[in-house]
């Protein structure tokens, strides 16, 4: 049960895991919820290290994140991984509700070889059955193992408030922000960690079932290790960056595909096991769809395998959808799908959450109603002596305390305005000071000046890294031929609002229009400054906040918005002219998956043989050169020498949710 002040203070949310540490806070606004502060730390997870050096590796990831987030000496809020916790459904007869709590207790002694005393219990009532009894969940560990994750807050001085389990706490909050089984239909969350993978499953709105899996990434990062005799930081790294799910073409997949192959083909068989058993309980049914979340989450083509091996729709969760991320807490944004744990940890603290199990031991819950108690009685004394040492000089001092404090309003107003002072008469109207009438003045300043730093905030929120582009034209290259880049510049191809707002511009304000490659339908921003800018370019920047998933004040869009480039122009080399026109038509029909799940491709493709020039090889070795007019065609070719062909390419891109149709987009972007 929850103190009288558990509501009145904040608890300091911590999800220390196998590999990292984060930290969150939430907040309470008028739309919902803010995320107001989110450190992570990762640390070296190697299975092979010593029990003594993780936790000396834990510890000083735990300081750091602390240190980090600037957190104050609250009590902690802490989860323990699903593996450790006994859960169970079950459907009770029925009884009067206050006889639930034996029976719990009688349930989990059959179940569980350990006295009552050793075990730390909750349980949750889901709902009632058509019989009028309890389906109830309930949940127990061993003291043990909660004092062995307590461990970690000993040198820090930090008392416990809650323990959370963490596979439910993901399950809290997907079910708060409408990520998880909105349909009603049989749904099951997939968490991949690092050492195990935990299954919760909710049919018709209701928790039903919760597994864990003794199998996680770390299995995939040793199996690598050990097929490439590589020790495990590396085998890590390599996982991260370049390892994918098994494609099904062998050529493509390679040694390392394999490899992953073999580890998700246990995952998938401990799945399958699971989801039967399941529906052989009672409740049970069939599962008919998978949302993914945790580290695992984000291997390459884990969606669409999983999805084929278990013949169902399976989808990652967004867990930043409907909340407001604070600047503190940008760095969420980097790997939203590890973040569903701490963040439903952080849901209960100022929220009710569906599944509210707090395994805290028992001995630590006794100190805490001790503790409590003693402060009742703290208070209720203090309470008596204040109202006695009150009553009785109230009325002989009332006059004196009137008076003084007339004299220290007197003297503060003196020390802000001494001549204020002499101009105040009893009855009269209350005199305006001439200091007043100058600081609204310098607030009204402080507005012009805020404005400003707003405009160039906005203009550093809204700013773009281009990866995902650069990455979308380098793929495009033929494979077959030799292809060099020597630059490639961003560029603003002009929308449908675009032309009009040009030629209504005054002075050189606005877009303007340049010459190239599409015969004068290219504009750049160039420098334009903090010029007001609208129509189309406005509309640009709120769509490149939509799809960049920014905040509600990253997509307001008003007269200070600034154009975002939406293509790129790209100069480089090639050994013929083959070569180009077979990049030119892997552009158009060329898509590339985004991680938020939307694709890009080529909008527009735009090429104008005048900037194809014949030149020598020694211009691959100076690049500046490319595209410059530095070097006339032809002028230094040596006979029998190789030579090559300069280009300029123009690509506007654009964004779906759906991947786009390589015949449309090839009759759409043909503009050669």
């Amino acid at each position: 049960m929850p103190g009288m002040w558990s509501g009145l203070k904040k608890r300091t949310v911590l999800d220390i895991g196998t590999s990292a540490v984060r930290l969150c806070e939430l907040s309470k606004t008028k739309a919902g919820f803010q995320i107001t502060k989110y450190v992570q730390r990762e640390y070296n997870s190697d299975p092979g290290l010593e029990e003594a050096v993780r936790a000396e590796l834990r510890l000083k990831a735990v300081r750091e994140v602390l240190k980090e987030a600037k957190i104050r000496k609250r009590k902690v809020i802490l989860g323990v991984p699903g593996q450790s916790v006994f859960t169970r459904c079950r459907a009770l007869p029925p009884v009067p509700e206050y006889k639930v709590s034996q029976i719990v207790r009688y349930e989990i002694q059959q179940q569980i070889p350990f006295g009552l005393d050793q075990i730390a219990l909750d349980y949750q009532i889901l709902g009632q059955t058509e019989q009028g009894g309890f389906d109830v969940m309930m949940a127990a560990i061993k003291v043990d193992v909660v004092e062995k994750h307590l461990e970690v807050l000993k040198p820090l001085k930090y008392a416990i408030a809650a323990v959370d389990v963490l596979p439910l706490a993901s399950y809290n909050w997907l079910k708060h922000n409408g990520q998880f089984g909105e349909q009603g239909d049989c749904v099951a969350l997939i968490d991949i960690g690092a050492t195990t993978t935990d299954i919760v499953i909710e049919r018709g709105h209701q928790f039903r079932f919760t597994r864990p899996l003794n199998i996680g990434g770390n299995d995939l990062t040793r199996a690598l290790a050990e097929a490439f005799n590589m020790d495990f930081v590396s085998a890590e790294k390599i996982k991260r960056e370049r390892c994918f799910a098994p494609t099904g073409d062998p050529q493509r997949d390679g040694k390392a595909g394999e490899v992953t192959g073999k580890v998700l083909q246990r995952l998938v068989g401990e799945i399958t096991r699971s989801f039967s058993y399941f529906r052989s309980l009672p409740g049970g049914g069939q599962v008919n769809r998978l949302v993914l979340i945790g580290g695992g989450a984000r291997l390459k083509n884990i969606v669409p395998y999983l999805s084929s091996q278990l013949g169902m729709a399976v989808s990652i969760a967004q867990p930043l959808v409907n909340s407001d991320i604070a600047p503190a807490a940008e760095a969420i944004r980097q790997c939203p799908e590890q973040t569903t744990a701490v963040l439903g940890m952080a849901l209960r603290c100022l929220d009710t959450v569906t599944i509210d199990i707090n395994l805290i031991p028992p001995r630590i819950l006794e100190a805490a109603r001790r503790k409590e108690q003693a402060l009742y009685w703290a208070l209720s004394i203090c309470a008596l002596v204040l109202i006695f040492a009150s009553i009785v000089p109230a009325a002989a001092n009332q006059n004196k305390l009137v008076k003084d404090r007339i004299e220290e309003l007197k003297r503060g107003i003196r020390a802000y305005d001494p001549e204020l002072v002499q101009r105040i008469r009893v009855g009269a109207t209350v005199p305006q000071s001439g200091l007043k009438r100058q600081l609204d003045v310098r607030q009204k300043h402080l507005e012009k000046l805020e404005g400003q730093v707003r405009i160039l905030d906005r203009a550093r929120r809204q700013r773009r890294f281009w990866l995902d582009e650069m990455a979308f034209v380098n793929e495009a290259r033929p494979t077959n031929g030799r292809m060099w880049f020597s630059s490639m510049e961003s560029t603003r191809f002009p929308e449908k609002e675009d032309t009009q707002q040009a030629g209504g511009a005054r002075g050189g304000q606005g877009i303007a229009a340049l010459p190239g490659a599409s015969g004068g339908q290219r504009t750049t921003p160039g420098f334009v400054g903090l010029q007001p800018l609208g129509g189309a370019a406005a509309r640009g920047v709120a769509e490149a906040a939509r799809v960049s998933g920014g905040n509600e004040r990253d997509k307001e869009v008003d007269k200070t918005s600034i154009p975002l480039p939406n293509g790129f122009i790209v100069q480089g080399l090639a050994e013929s002219d083959e070569v180009i026109y077979e990049y030119l038509e892997n552009l158009k029909i060329s898509s590339r998956q985004l991680p938020n799940g939307w694709f890009l491709s080529a909008e527009k493709v735009s090429f104008s043989e005048a900037s194809v020039q014949r030149v020598g090889a020694e211009m691959i070795y100076d690049a500046s050169k490319v595209g410059s007019g530095g070097a006339t065609a032809g002028a230094s070719l040596v006979a029998n020498a190789p030579a090559y062909y300069t280009f300029t390419v123009e690509v506007k891109f654009r964004r779906t949710q759906d991947r786009p149709n390589p015949v449309e987009q090839q009759q759409e972007g043909g503009n050669a």
